[in-house]
């Protein structure tokens, strides 16, 4: 098939297709779905799948498939899918060439058809099924087959989860809202925040003053239902992207959404109008000459009884930036600024305090810092805030 013919297609058939919302499962197809798939019960045959780089109006990507297979005559064939991932699915229409010869020269002959249409739909990185559907004489074929990936693209690491799709020199990012109580006068409060960086995602809801009890966690048109446990009072729900360990898969973007907590039928939280948006912690009561921040850092739940704070002190003399844990557990630690380590904190009994003495260093506004321990795995985090004079 000649290549601009390929393209006009792929672009005509993005033109006239209408998307539907992602849907929310226990993945979405990503990016490092791409690779070769095979018929573990058929000889010979699989397919070639794309994630290609292409959106529809919901910011969702396109996809490419080519299947390998045999005809009726027992010699090779192939067909070319085009269509669109839809969560845990990506549903294609089928087509189909005839009438080309070997290396035959490139004319105004168009010898491709639409001959029916095919969804693929994955259970994991790794496995799923692929039905078609035929459109033959006297009447349809149709027929499941299932598919296993046979190799993936270099150097990836496929969960399943946003992160996935994350550019590889995305820039650290944190987001939060508050959730409020969805009547006046009603009980209740809580905080949604998300943290992104080029190799993982989290997003947790928080509450407080609520009564125990299981209630469900509502974005982005997409419903988890008695994820969120309270117990005296407080409560929380953590989702990851890659491994989860004990946090649910991220599979679905929270940015750009209403964030609800509810219980069956009843909205007892809400953040009404306002989604995930920059946090700027910390105080500006100086200029530079004679200046002192303090915030608190966040923990993304690896170790729950972990805390920390950051202090930033600006003098004549010099700067000094101090970072104070409680509840790690024993051991050495990396900071890390921006993705740039910037030193060691040590920790030796639970408690510890790291002092950085940065002569003629100005104050990392808007930067990310981060505790991470011996595996890289971040244990705590915050923003440094944003220059109040920019």
């Amino acid at each position: 098939m000649k290549s601009r013919f390929l393209l006009s297609l792929v672009s005509v058939f993005f033109a006239v297709t209408a998307s539907a919302p992602a849907i929310a499962g226990d993945l979405v197809v990503t990016r490092y779905f791409s690779g070769l798939w095979e018929q573990p019960q058929h000889e010979s045959q699989g397919f070639v799948l794309q994630i290609i780089d292409q959106e529809d109006e919901q910011g969702d990507p396109k996809a490419v498939a080519y299947w390998f297979t045999y005809g009726d005559d027992q010699q090779s064939a192939w067909y070319i899918a085009i269509g669109e991932v839809e969560g845990d699915q990506v549903i294609l229409e089928l087509y189909a060439t005839h009438g080309v010869d070997f290396l035959q020269p490139a004319s105004e002959f168009d010898p491709v058809e639409r001959v029916g249409m095919l969804t693929m739909t994955f259970m994991n990185c790794n496995k799923g099924t692929a039905s078609y559907v035929l459109e033959t004489d006297p009447g349809p074929e149709e027929e499941t087959v299932e598919i296993r990936r046979l190799a993936a693209l270099y150097n990836s690491r496929c969960s399943g989860g946003i992160s996935d799709n994350t550019p590889a020199g995305a820039k650290p990012l944190m987001l939060e809202v508050d959730l409020l109580p969805a009547e006046e006068g009603a009980d209740g409060q809580g905080k949604a925040k998300f943290w992104e960086r080029s190799d993982r995602s989290d997003f947790h809801v928080t509450v407080e003053y609520l009564p125990d009890g299981l209630y469900d966690v509502r974005y982005c048109d997409t419903r988890y239902d008695g994820v969120l446990e309270v117990f005296g009072g407080e409560g929380a729900v953590q989702f990851r992207s890659p491994d989860p360990k004990n946090q649910i898969l991220l599979s679905v973007d929270p940015r750009d959404c209403p964030i609800d907590v509810l219980q069956g039928e009843s909205l007892l939280l809400t953040s009404g109008e306002n989604v995930l948006g920059p946090k700027v912690p910390g105080n500006d009561d100086g200029d530079e000459a004679d200046l002192k921040i303090e915030f608190q850092l966040d923990n993304p739940g690896l170790i729950p009884d972990a805390s920390g704070s950051v202090a930033f002190k600006a003098e004549d003399d010099g700067t000094l930036f101090s970072i104070k844990t409680r509840g790690l557990p024993s051991g050495d630690y990396t900071v890390w600024v921006n993705e740039i380590e910037w030193g060691l904190l040590s920790v030796a009994n639970e408690n510890a305090t790291s002092v950085f003495n940065l002569p003629g260093v100005e104050a990392p506004w808007g930067a990310m810092i981060e505790i991470r321990d011996s595996e890289s795995d971040i244990v705590l985090w915050g923003t440094f805030p944003a220059d109040p004079e920019s």
